[in-house]
């Protein structure tokens, strides 16, 4: 079978960014699990962690975690669950009884104390090979990229809760 001889790769400076982009996630992830792993969480389990303690009375909404970290509410689920367990955080029924509310207690607390030095500096060092002012420009534009995706996503979800095929 012969191969088109005259094929137009003319997005493919854009294609190889995005699979790169895709590395860097995955490699990203899996060194940041290697430096947690002693301590038995994953990375999404220390964001979680993170966001509650940024937050107000050190407590979110299920739905808000979800949102925050871009990942399903049954995966926030699975990562409340593990936490609950281990005692790094708190559970709670809202105002309306379908909500739920995670809050990070004390051993949570210092369980992250104890991790984010070592996690901050890691990713310190790794981003340290970039500029500032070009990160900044590479911050803006992934979060434009997450933007564009969500909205992806959204449509998808929306066209398919009406039965269409997006």
């Amino acid at each position: 079978m012969a191969l088109p001889g005259k094929l137009r790769l003319q997005g493919d400076d854009r294609v190889r960014l995005g699979a790169q982009l895709l590395r860097l996630a995955h490699r990203y992830d899996r060194a940041l699990e290697l430096k947690l792993a002693p301590s038995g969480l994953a990375p999404t389990h220390f964001e979680v962690l993170k966001l509650l303690y940024a937050a107000p009375e050190y407590s979110l909404r299920h739905s808000e975690l979800a949102r925050a970290l871009g990942i399903t509410l049954p995966s926030v689920t699975v990562a409340i669950r593990k936490l609950s367990g281990a005692g790094l955080i708190g559970q709670r029924r809202g105002s309306d009884k379908r909500e739920r509310i995670a809050s990070l207690t004390v051993r949570g607390a210092e369980i992250l104390a104890t991790l984010f030095d070592a996690s901050e500096d890691f990713a310190l060092n790794l981003f340290g090979a970039i500029a500032e002012k070009e990160a900044k420009s590479v911050e803006r534009g992934v979060q434009a990229l997450l933007a564009r995706l969500s909205a992806l996503e959204d449509v998808r979800v929306s066209a398919a809760s009406k039965g269409q095929v997006a």
